[in-house]
């Protein structure tokens, strides 16, 4: 019982106290140069960026409203941002809502020191306004130049590095096995751009930049345990050169390109700890950045110290095109197996003069086509480098389809082609041990899609062909062989990860498939027909 009468009499004593500034139920802390790892006062160097750290600690009072006001000396800039608001006169405005009965709202301000600064004290200016209060605080802080200091210091290895570089990573950080090292995958924009550029209507740039390309993650080490911000910037140089290539985008939030950009640049922070990972997204422009080999150069600066790291990076595009057009010419693979039957019956129904008739001509385009493509390719790939394709063109375009077209005016009967075509790549199996996934796949798709094509437009129910028929079936087996040589430049990209720009699909498409191949069927209906004529049928 004494007990309780003695705390009571204390208590009453306590509240007859007078209240003083330190008694308000909002406590403000505040630092300026910040450093998360020191309590002392650190100096600011000229020309180098510091953290202004405010802090408001809120105790037993319902949910208010405050105002920051913090005035900067002369040499000090404040960076804006969203958290706070800069007047004129370079002062720092922060409207908080500190909440109901306890919280902690904090801020971080980076701060730049002008580089013509003079050494010596300085003084920043910290003023709360409350409800029913009003703080102020000044901040003492030391100017001297210290970039001598940190250089030694770095060269001993104290100061903050980069420890390594990981990519590609997920937004998370996290490796996927499935992905190569030191690679950026690029989205497919193969129909996209053949859509914008046949219909006119406008790229779709925010779907297509929506989300970063790749994540990069940063292994630092930061001794010094320093507490600032970093900026981070990211370039794709060529191996050869060293020259810096464009595609790599700064930003995509918008939705746009920025011209003639060549590099993705952000800022983060260095909290203090002794080990730290940063996540950084790349975006790349998919139609300007190129397959390839290419060194990333990472420059990471603090405005005082700048490391600069570079590692190899390969290029790649997604195969979604690829990888339908492969499924398209697997299906007409196992159209062709289970073909076999019909194309038995044809040859039973042709004849032997018509198997002979089908075997010379598949030899004559083995001999006339495969053989001189063989043999100077390489050659013509020396001179006229990818545009060698467009030489022998007239070979596999003009011949070829001459020949096709002639032995099927001869002998108008579903299989034939299919004849026509196993025979030359048999004889190229054989005399060149052509046996590749390609080659199989292709032969496949120019029986399935010019026989298709053939029965569709009733070539094979005509009793007579005219000669604007003739034109017309020409015509359709070049828009076919445009379409066959689409589906073998997609499987070359996909199968020996080869890159042909978009326009250079469409020159072989429009020269080699539609072009050539048109003339040569036409040149084959005409020869076809005088065979038919000495043939007496």
């Amino acid at each position: 019982m004494p007990i309780r009468i003695v705390m009571l009499l204390f208590c009453w004593m306590i509240s007859w106290l007078p209240v003083s500034a330190e008694d308000i139920p909002v406590r403000l802390e505040a630092s300026f140069p910040y450093r998360l790892s020191s309590t002392d006062a650190m100096p600011a160097s000229p020309g180098s960026r510091q953290l202004l750290f405010v802090s408001l600690d809120h105790f037993n009072r319902p949910a208010e409203p405050v105002s920051i006001t913090v005035s900067l000396p002369e040499g000090l800039s404040a960076v804006s941002g969203e958290g706070w608001s800069l007047d004129q006169a370079g002062r720092i405005h922060m409207e908080w809502t500190l909440p109901a009965d306890f919280g902690n709202v904090f801020e971080v301000v980076p701060v730049d020191v002008s580089s013509s600064i003079s050494e010596g004290a300085g003084k920043v200016s910290i003023s709360v306004s409350g409800p029913d209060y009003e703080m102020a605080r000044d901040l003492d802080f030391t100017i001297r130049n210290v970039r001598s200091e940190e250089k030694a210091k770095a060269k001993k290895g104290e100061s903050w590095y980069i420890q390594g570089v990981v990519v590609p990573v997920n937004e998370s950080g996290e490796t996927d096995a499935r992905l190569s090292a030191n690679t950026m995958v690029l989205p497919d924009v193969t129909l996209e751009n053949m859509k914008h550029r046949l219909t006119g209507s406008p790229i779709d740039w925010t779907a297509i930049l929506a989300r970063p390309d790749t994540y990069l993650l940063l292994d630092m080490r930061n001794p010094q345990r320093d507490v600032r911000q970093v900026h981070f910037k990211a370039e794709l140089v060529d191996r050869g050169s060293g020259e810096v290539k464009e595609g790599l985008l700064s930003s995509s939030e918008d939705g746009t390109i920025p011209d003639h950009s060549s590099s993705t640049e952000t800022d983060f922070l260095l909290n203090g700890g002794k080990m730290q990972t940063a996540v950084i997204p790349l975006y790349a422009n998919p139609f300007t950045l190129s397959e390839g080999e290419y060194n990333l150069r990472i420059t990471l600066s603090d405005g005082e110290n700048q490391k600069i790291t570079e590692l190899p990076l390969t290029v790649v595009k997604s195969r979604s095109v690829g990888m339908v057009t492969t499924a398209f010419s697997c299906f007409c693979l196992l159209l062709v197996i289970l073909s076999f039957g019909k194309i038995r019956k044809t040859m039973l129904h042709i004849g032997a003069r018509g198997d002979i008739a089908a075997a010379l001509f598949g030899a004559l385009a083995f001999g006339g086509v495969v053989v001189p493509v063989t043999l100077a390719g390489d050659f013509l790939h020396v001179i006229l480098g990818p545009f060698s394709g467009l030489v022998t063109g007239l070979l596999s375009g003009v011949v070829q389809y001459m020949l096709l077209m002639s032995l099927l005016v001869l002998f108008r009967r579903p299989g034939v082609t299919a004849l026509f075509y196993l025979i030359r790549w048999l004889l190229s199996a054989v005399l060149f041990g052509r046996v590749t996934p390609v080659g199989i796949l292709l032969t496949a798709v120019s029986i399935v899609v010019i026989e298709a094509a053939l029965y569709v437009t009733g070539f094979y129910r005509k009793e007579k062909i005219s000669l604007s028929y003739g034109l017309f079936i020409s015509l359709v087996l070049g828009v076919c062989d445009a379409g066959i040589t689409f589906i073998n430049m997609q499987q070359l990209m996909l199968f020996y990860r080869l890159y042909y720009a978009d326009w250079f699909i469409g020159l072989y498409m429009v020269i080699n498939g539609l072009l050539y191949s048109t003339l040569g069927s036409f040149l084959g209906w005409k020869t076809g027909s005088r065979l038919r004529q000495v043939m007496g049928s």
